[in-house]
């Protein structure tokens, strides 16, 4: 799937690499250009270039809200902020623990507890996924929490589903009642399902957190791995 515009300032970005295409999405209004997560690391010409595309310019990126510590939301981000070196960047006050470098992230933990029976593969991988974190360690994170409401774009409401990761959130865009799902959910045969389990460490948490958001009134929602789900009951 393309890059798609669903409302009037709410665009869905797709960003292809050598991992895949993945959908980050970008809302708006007359003083804030908001970019929701940032790409696999290498997908820096791809994403900026679909956000030009969407007929915003990257510098004028205000803000940057991530949805969670993983290495694929924020892959792009040192190539975001040397381009818009002023945005801000928001993430769930759990979560900033893990992009401050405060906390190891959680998918590399698991790796580095394991680094000696581990592959030369996985070695290789492991190595250099502590690279690709430690380049990335982000300064001044705004904290967001559960039920927060930014008032911009139309009111971006902070939905916590910690699942995936423990900070994880979803945003509700209140205006186009879009949610941007970052992974809490996926998208099968034309239907929003929950996380994927294969890459999720705590599927109970993730399971309650997916309910939350179905039990929501939604037009639509952005998966980031699958793109975008129209509500047919709508």
């Amino acid at each position: 799937m393309r890059d798609m515009k669903i409302t009037d300032n709410v665009a869905m970005l797709g960003a292809g690499g050598n991992f895949g295409t993945v959908y980050p999405a970008l809302t708006w209004d007359d003083n804030h250009f908001v970019l929701i997560d940032a790409g696999f690391p290498g997908q820096a010409n791809a994403l900026i270039k679909a956000i030009n595309d969407a007929g915003v310019q990257a510098k004028d990126i205000t803000d940057i809200i991530l949805t969670h510590q993983d290495i694929d939301h924020i892959g792009c981000m040192p190539e975001l902020l040397k381009i818009a070196p002023a945005a801000r960047v928001w993430a769930h006050e759990q979560e900033a623990q893990y992009l401050d470098g405060r906390k190891t992230p959680i998918k590399l933990v698991a790796l580095l507890e394991n680094y000696d029976t581990l592959p030369t593969d996985r070695r290789e991988w492991c190595d250099m996924l502590k690279a690709g974190f430690a380049e990335r360690r982000l300064q001044n994170i705004q904290t967001l929490t559960d039920d927060e409401v930014m008032s911009i774009c139309g009111g971006i409401e902070v939905v916590h589903t910690p699942g995936h990761t423990p900070g994880h959130i979803c945003l509700f865009l209140r205006e186009s009642r879009i949610m941007v799902c970052g992974d809490a959910a996926n998208i099968k045969d034309g239907v929003l399902i929950g996380a994927n389990p294969q890459v999720t460490y705590d599927m109970d948490l993730a399971e309650r957190s997916f309910a939350k958001i179905a039990a929501r009134d939604m037009r639509g929602a952005i998966s980031y791995h699958c793109g975008y789900w129209a509500n047919t009951q709508q």
